[in-house]
């Protein structure tokens, strides 16, 4: 794999940290969701839920930091190298289909409880879940990157290098 002395920018850093962790706070308060969708479809108060609407908040912010981390990362685009290796391409593609999902889920989700389309909720839980699959996979290939091929890329991410 070729080592481009990739840098992060302020900016990449803080919408990387900022983005992870609204998803997992998201995901880990999701338990409940299911009922909390049935009665806002219901347009039932009974079973008011705060943090049922800080969960559907919290993803309409992750839908704005994903935007706007897309336009960072294209402002901070460096030029690519002609010769990539085999991981190179699907490290990338792995980034750019994370990327989607971090629009994409909150997007499913934001569209059944927002418009009442009760099949985005199942197709918004099953994407989650093919998204934290992806999120654990990222997180094993920095771990890689940081003690095997020893290249500092987890360093540069957490703003130490």
């Amino acid at each position: 794999m070729q080592n481009q002395e990739r840098s992060y920018n302020t900016a990449q850093i803080v919408l990387h940290w900022a983005i992870a962790a609204l998803i997992i706070f998201n995901y880990f308060v999701s338990d409940g969701m299911g009922r909390a969708f049935r009665q806002h479809l219901d347009d039932s108060n009974t079973g008011y839920n705060l943090v049922a609407s800080l969960h559907v908040y919290v993803g309409l912010a992750v839908i704005a930091l994903v935007v706007l981390r897309i336009i960072v990362r294209l402002m901070s685009k460096k030029t690519k190298t002609a010769s990539a290796s085999l991981l190179d391409r699907v490290s990338r593609i792995v980034h750019e289909f994370l990327y989607l999902l971090m629009f994409l889920v909150p997007v499913f989700g934001a569209t059944a409880w927002y418009i009442g389309i009760h099949i985005m909720g199942d197709v918004h839980e099953i994407a989650m879940n093919i998204m934290m699959s992806m999120v654990l996979l990222h997180a094993a290939a920095a771990l890689f990157h940081q003690y095997v091929l020893k290249d500092g890329t987890l360093l540069k991410m957490l703003g130490q290098k």
